[in-house]
């Protein structure tokens, strides 16, 4: 079947197909919906269209007509006028009939959006097997994204963070939110770090991770690890944690609607300066779309967020969304040599590689990258680290680090600012300028920090 909603101001056509799926822990999914979904490729997202509608901005009159038109109900009220609906019991395909609501009610022109709730199955590069990541010296051990000294790969390919904290290792009083499976918030090297959190998809106040999910917290340790021998790229900034999916009998579901709370929460309630998405997939979700604009013009008392997003690992020629939308700063990953991460790149892993083309802005890197684990067996390696983390989720908070340190010496520059400030210092790895295989350039976090404080 086929259905259309509307995102980005036209009317988007979605294939879906019956999946067989286990789907638990979800407000939005009823035990008795059918599973319409988009089945992807290896290391993409599916999507999950179930009997829920969700709509922002509508007026009161506007949700009693969907009522009356469709039947269909409120049973969630989210921040910054986002509702969510859910269709009669009785309806034959739930499905289509949300559709039919979603166009009806958006045609109108009475509210901000209005589409099917999706559901997102995401995936994410598996590593090498242990065997292969250790047997080559100096990756599983050594931060060479930090302070790369050849072995292998070239020297100076990092994102030079000695010569960045000379001038600044991040301020306690800017936060980096990460949007993720959550995070160990009791990590040794982590803790100290964190000012907030909060569980969007299991409605919780503590987001800690479920089972073994690990990937929020390699992707916080990279940010801001604080161990004096596993340190994240801004070590002394603080750390908002914002669970919006994890692991289910189905895979790795985020909702939309749980979602775009998340972000709002994120620059609203928790005051966070940089929002990381090591997340991404499928058709755009205007709900979560617009709740990244608020963030990047109403965040920081109206100087704005900076919404940092990953590109995507299937060596595609687009970048994922959201990292397709405007002014969000999409990240690429680079590898040892300075090179783009393909599946035929020199660091030998056969199975990703980063996306590409309009919409990319920085690469950063992304291969055998080391940093904290979740603690105990449920982590993917033993003990607090682990040195096989892969993708643009990794590259990505890299970029939010960078983010953070340069508003830790200019908090006075807008969003747009950062942005500019991080792509105009970036170091070349070919063509000067924009180039769709990796945008800008490679993160050098010491170059926008001396062009931030020359303001």
């Amino acid at each position: 079947m086929r259905i259309e909603y509307y995102a980005g101001g036209r009317k988007r056509r979605v294939a879906l197909e019956a999946g067989p799926l286990a789907v638990s822990g979800r407000r939005s999914l009823r035990d008795d919906d059918p599973i319409r979904m988009v089945r992807a490729e290896a290391g993409e997202t599916s999507v999950i269209a179930t009997g829920t509608l969700s709509v922002s901005d509508a007026p009161a009159e506007e949700i009693v007509w969907l009522r009356r038109r469709f039947g269909m109900t409120p049973v969630a009220e989210g921040s910054h006028g986002k509702v969510l609906l859910s269709a009669p019991l009785d309806a034959g395909d739930p499905v289509r009939l949300v559709a039919r609501a979603a166009v009806a009610i958006f045609e109108r022109g009475t509210v901000g959006s209005a589409q099917p709730n999706f559901l997102r199955l995401m995936a994410e590069p598996e590593p090498e097997p242990v065997e292969a990541a250790e047997s080559t010296e100096g990756e599983a051990d050594g931060q060479w994204a930090l302070d790369n000294l050849g072995r292998p790969g070239v020297i100076g390919a990092d994102v030079a963070a000695r010569a960045a904290w000379t001038i600044t290792r991040g301020d306690p009083d800017v936060r980096v939110a990460v949007l993720d499976d959550g995070v160990d918030t009791a990590h040794p090297y982590l803790k100290s770090g964190v000012v907030a959190e909060r569980d969007f998809r299991d409605a919780d106040d503590v987001a800690a991770p479920r089972g073994n999910d690990a990937h929020g917290t390699a992707c916080a340790g990279i940010i801001c690890s604080r161990d004096d021998d596993l340190r994240g790229l801004a070590p002394d900034v603080s750390l908002v944690v914002c669970r919006i999916g994890g692991r289910s009998p189905a895979g790795w579901l985020a909702d939309d609607f749980a979602v775009a709370d998340a972000v709002d929460w994120c620059w609203d309630t928790a005051g966070s300066a940089v929002l990381s998405n090591s997340w991404g997939g499928g058709p755009p979700s205007d709900l979560v779309l617009l709740a990244f604009d608020r963030a990047r013009t109403r965040g920081r008392g109206g100087l704005g967020s900076v919404v940092v997003a990953a590109a995507g690992n299937s060596q595609a020629s687009s970048v994922l969304y959201p990292g397709d939308a405007a002014d969000v700063l999409t990240v690429g990953a680079s590898n040892q040599w300075d090179e783009r991460k393909t599946r035929s790149s020199r660091d030998g892993e056969t199975n990703w590689g980063s996306n590409s083309g309009p919409g990319l802005d920085l690469m950063a890197p992304g291969v055998r990258i080391r940093t904290t684990d979740v603690a105990g067996p449920a982590g993917s390696s033993p003990g607090l680290s682990t040195g096989r983390f892969n993708g643009t989720s990794a590259a990505t908070p890299f970029v939010a680090a960078a983010a953070a340190m340069v508003l830790s010496v200019a908090p006075e520059l807008t969003e747009a600012a950062v942005r500019t400030t991080l792509t105009g210092t970036a170091d070349s790895m070919g063509p000067s300028g924009w180039d769709p295989a990796v945008g800008f350039g490679r993160l050098n976090v010491f170059r926008a920090l001396r062009a931030a404080r020359r303001g």
